[in-house]
């Protein structure tokens, strides 16, 4: 078998993207050669990268942007950028006055992106789309795109981001009717990006995590304390993700559960959601963790209870698509209490466990909820075995991976 050369490109850290590390892991076990490019603007990012070392691929560029950024590069940015969306505020200047426009980093990716020889370029978020595209056409190879979320649906519905939209628009849709393929993360991401572009149906491509980071087998319940436990994970704790229903929940829950949130916090949340807290009947039962390694996250899910999937659906993109820790959930043998967004209703009806689906932003039907399985803790063990199972048979990257192998096999064959 041949070896072909696959570059994949993105405007964020490998910490941010666990999506493009395990594409890259899988395509490298499938025997290619992989590169990867990517961006260098979080210093707490920065290093939680180092634990990527020894991977069976490489990095070719890691570009800097934004405040952290060396000082040169960030005037070079600033004085590209700025003016480019001005002009296109007016609706002067060259098509690629998008670009500039749309991410001060698109320009690096390209130029990084030409200088790496590859029979496919795959770009992951609409920054790096113009930079696959450009790549492809130099090397005159192939690029696809991988949607991990709906981007012209990132933003609330107020004409306030319309010129935002109207920059993934055009971006998205001058390059992916080009792209050899195009994966989605969710079902519903890929019906919106058919209505909106008029291409084929993309790969629905979960984003589901590796079983080998899952616990061995299932816990009963949690261990984390002697109280019952409601656990949280992303990026950023901040507004807008469902958190203000779930402080209001464990107030009303007559098991006084304690909420566990694990991320970086957005300046000034924290007094805000302790506040609520207080006013609330759940003071001291809301704690605050560290950001920790990607590849913990399995483990570190199985000493709590429950999960929690609080999506509020604020945005076209917020209802369509599966949060990662849906999925993390799963392989730790944690029961989600999920949000009724269309997709994870449809999810959960299709994956067999309605039950646990509150309405948004209900927080007396969330503590009803929690009651339900909490006051159950032999169903509850029972459940948590369900969900463990579900990870291991069905939603774990094994199977996920398989299906980016065969596309990227069937494309480089055609």
């Amino acid at each position: 078998m041949s070896v072909n050369k696959i570059c994949i490109i993105s405007p964020g850290h490998l910490s941010t993207n666990p999506r493009l590390v395990k594409e890259a892991d899988a395509l490298a076990e499938a025997g290619h050669e992989v590169s990867v490019i990517i961006a260098d603007f979080l210093p707490w990012a920065r290093d939680k990268d180092l634990s990527f070392g020894g991977k069976p691929w490489r990095i070719t560029a890691k570009l800097p942007f934004g405040p952290y950024a060396p000082f040169v590069t960030r005037v070079k940015q600033v004085l590209r950028h700025n003016p480019a969306r001005w002009l296109a505020k007016q609706g002067i200047g060259p098509k690629f006055m998008l670009e500039a426009a749309a991410h001060p980093i698109t320009e690096g990716l390209t130029a990084a992106a030409c200088k790496t020889p590859a029979d496919l370029y795959i770009a992951h978020y609409v920054a790096a789309l113009p930079a696959a595209a450009a790549a492809a056409r130099r090397h005159a190879t192939l690029y696809a795109y991988d949607a991990e979320d709906f981007h012209m649906g990132d933003w609330p519905e107020d004409p306030a981001f319309e010129f935002e939209r109207h920059l993934v628009r055009e971006i998205e849709g001058r390059y992916i009717p080009g792209c050899a393929y195009v994966t989605a993360a969710s079902p519903m991401i890929a019906e919106a990006l058919v209505e909106t572009y008029a291409i084929e149906t993309p790969q629905v491509v979960l984003n589901v995590f590796p079983r080998s980071q899952a616990p061995a087998k299932p816990k009963t319940r949690g261990s984390i304390a002697t109280e019952p436990s409601i656990y949280w994970f992303s990026q950023t704790i901040g507004p807008n993700r469902g958190l203000e229903c779930a402080v209001r929940a464990i107030g009303l829950s007559v098991h006084c559960p304690h909420l566990y949130l694990r991320g970086t916090p957005v300046a000034g949340y924290l007094s805000k959601l302790e506040k609520l807290a207080g006013e609330s009947g759940a003071e001291g039962r809301v704690h605050f963790l560290p950001p920790s390694e990607p590849e913990q996250m399995e483990i570190l899910a199985a000493e709590y209870d429950l999960g929690l999937c609080g999506e509020p659906g604020h945005t076209r993109n917020n209802r369509r698509a599966l949060a990662n820790k849906l999925f993390s959930f799963l392989l730790a043998g944690l029961p989600p209490l999920m949000s009724a967004t269309p997709a994870q209703h449809r999810f959960v009806t299709e994956a067999g466990f309605p039950e646990l689906v509150y309405p948004i932003d209900n927080a007396q039907a969330l503590a009803k909820l929690i009651d339900r399985l909490l006051g159950a803790p032999d169903q509850l063990a029972t459940l948590r075995e369900r969900m463990w199972c579900l990870g291991q048979e069905r939603y774990n990257w094994e199977r996920e991976g398989e299906l980016v192998k065969n596309l990227v096999a069937r494309t480089l064959k055609r």
